[in-house]
């Protein structure tokens, strides 16, 4: 027996309309639908180079991530950590990348000036 140490109003019995939304069954509750979540992945496809990079990383298909974007489907919290750390990954590639090319420049930067 669980004991509920809220105060009386905060444990008001919920109409039946709430209810009805709610399954029983913890697998059949649906995922957080918001606006940002999805918006985030779109992001996140286009800046991995298509939805295909992006289902990939998220271990999905393509059209189960299209049920996400379209809000036929949930995105779960971890749909957002997996999508955070390969943007995380792919940024730090970017990086390294970038600091090479630097490299090449100063380098060849300095065969002009010794020249």
């Amino acid at each position: 027996m669980v004991i509920s140490t809220a105060p009386p109003e905060a444990r008001e019995i919920e109409t039946s309309a709430a209810l009805e939304r709610r399954s029983p069954k913890r697998e059949q509750r649906g995922l957080p639908i918001e606006i940002s979540r999805m918006m985030g992945l779109q992001t996140a496809y286009e800046i991995l180079g298509g939805k295909k990079a992006l289902a990939d990383a998220l271990g999905v298909g393509v059209r189960s991530l299209n049920h996400k974007l379209n809000a036929d489907r949930g995105v779960s919290n971890l749909d957002l950590f997996v999508t955070a750390r390969t943007l995380e990954t792919r940024a730090a590639k970017m990086m390294q990348h970038a600091a090479k090319l630097r490299a090449v420049l100063a380098d060849t930067q300095r065969e002009l000036i010794q020249s």
